[in-house]
């Protein structure tokens, strides 16, 4: 069997299960897989609405999970009350997660199923994600990582299966793009979420706005840069949004810049 047969065997064991959902590249093939597999009334997939998860993404996935013919739940969360992710501490993918998962486990036993799956992938395994552990002790089930599952290896399998998140950007919640030990508050989420959109809508789709006390520092891939350069009335609504300083980062987008 090749890994795709696999991870439909995999899923094929389960009578009904719940999908952490977010819209992106590897919960909606996983989803998919799943809807063909197990049938639609039998998959429930439950995403989160909480301060770290900025709006145009959310619509995304409601609207992705619509053309799927995905009845979606959404589980409203207050992700800052967690005090570890409130101040931002090293490990606050860990708590966070232990929130969102114990959440989401709790209303699929209230909808009468005791089986959720995750979206984590093989290549997770290379990179810092302290949320995984919570995961693992809540017993998620992580079908894609179990199938060794690559990232690219999900991208080409979507493409075949007609799924317009193949080559989505990868992203991660608001939280990852601020410093370490620095408080998170609702006010700043939202102004980062403001600023990447405002970005985004000049067609910037993989950007990242780190945000360093007055500082703005702004990663795109090192081919764009001349193109943020441009950007004067953006770089400009930074500053009116009350941040003092706007910078480009000369190392160029790249994932996890935060985790030193």
């Amino acid at each position: 069997m090749d890994k795709l047969d696999i991870l439909k065997y995999n899923i094929s064991k389960f009578s009904k299960i719940c999908i952490a959902y977010s819209g992106g590249v590897d919960s909606t093939f996983l989803l998919k897989v799943a809807l063909d597999i197990l049938g639609h009334e039998n998959v429930l997939p439950i995403i989160v609405d909480g301060a770290v998860m900025p709006r145009i993404e959310l619509k995304e996935a409601l609207d992705i999970a619509s053309e799927l013919h995905a009845k979606c739940h959404i589980l409203k969360i207050d992700v800052l009350n967690v005090p570890e992710l409130q101040m931002n501490d090293k490990r606050r993918c860990y708590f966070c997660k232990k929130n969102i998962f114990s959440k989401i486990k709790d209303k699929a036993k209230e909808l009468g199923i005791d089986v959720v799956l995750d979206g984590k992938n093989l290549d997770d395994k290379q990179a810092y994600r302290p949320g995984a552990e919570a995961a693992k002790e809540l017993s998620i089930i992580s079908p894609l990582f179990d199938a060794e599952l690559t990232k690219d290896e999900i991208r080409k399998y979507s493409k075949q299966m007609g799924l317009k998140t193949w080559n989505k950007p990868s992203n991660a919640c608001l939280v990852t793009r601020i410093p370490y030990d620095t408080k998170v508050t609702e006010e700043l989420l939202s102004k980062i979420e403001k600023l990447e959109e405002i970005f985004k809508n000049k067609g910037f789709n993989t950007i990242r706005i780190r945000v360093h006390d007055n500082i703005v520092r702004i990663e795109v891939p090192k081919e764009r840069f001349q193109e943020i350069l441009d950007c004067k009335d953006e770089i400009k609504l930074c500053k009116d949004l009350g941040f003092l300083y706007v910078t480009l980062d000369l190392e160029g987008l790249r994932s996890g810049s935060m985790d030193i």
